[in-house]
């Protein structure tokens, strides 16, 4: 049997690239959305409001919404800022 940490990992291993193809999606849509995990600081009531069963795990939430304002430019970090070959 895995360890509780491996069970996590698993999980969300799965479940956070289809996060971000939403994320994607929603984008090219004009709409807003972002990945949250606040829920977990008070996990019990969130799941009661929507009665979501204790042993169903929840390992992100995506609001999605028409932003309030106008989307600029995605302004991103330079390549060579974030990507590492052969060192960190």
């Amino acid at each position: 049997m895995a360890s509780p940490r491996v069970a996590v990992l698993a999980g969300s291993s799965s479940s956070y690239p289809a996060v971000q193809n939403l994320l994607l999606a929603a984008r090219a849509l004009g709409l807003a959305a972002h990945i949250s995990i606040w829920h977990l600081f008070a996990e019990n009531e969130f799941k009661r409001v929507p009665g979501v069963p204790r042993q169903v795990t929840i390992y992100a939430l995506v609001p999605v919404g028409w932003p309030a304002g106008r989307f600029g430019p995605v302004r991103r970090r330079p390549v060579a800022d974030v990507v590492h070959w052969d060192r960190w």
